[in-house]
């Protein structure tokens, strides 16, 4: 288990699922260290689901992006990973953040949202 006051992150294993919940707004070091921390867990779990609650969810800086792209996209692809769940309600404020990750994830990854941990279990075991 990783926690921080920007985030936590669990694995669990009945779901052989790393869900990370962001608590507020991070960036640089603070959204990079939870993130890592994730990735970390996602090693030592191949093939596991990643998910993420991003109802407490933010507009990352350009320079966050950018290490996201360039470096976790491609380290979360060699863990085995194949499965992206985004955990928002139906309409959220971020909308314009999450297409922009949504369109570069679902390029290697297959991405599920739903409003709930447990709706996105059930959906990735009908995959």
């Amino acid at each position: 288990m990783f926690e921080s006051e920007y985030a936590k992150t669990d694995y669990i294993e009945k779901d052989n699922a790393v869900f990370h919940v962001w608590k507020k707004e991070a960036h640089f070091s603070d959204y990079r260290t939870p993130v890592i921390a994730s990735l970390e867990m996602l090693r030592a779990h191949a093939g596991s689901l990643f998910i993420v609650d991003a109802r407490n969810g933010f507009e990352d800086t350009p320079e966050d992006v950018e290490w996201g792209f360039q470096y976790f996209l491609p380290e979360l692809k060699k863990t085995g990973c194949r499965i992206w769940g985004f955990v928002l309600p139906v309409v959220s404020e971020i909308e314009g953040e999450i297409d922009l990750w949504t369109a570069e994830i679902e390029k290697n990854f297959t991405v599920i949202r739903a409003e709930s941990y447990d709706e996105i279990i059930r959906q990735a075991q009908a995959l």
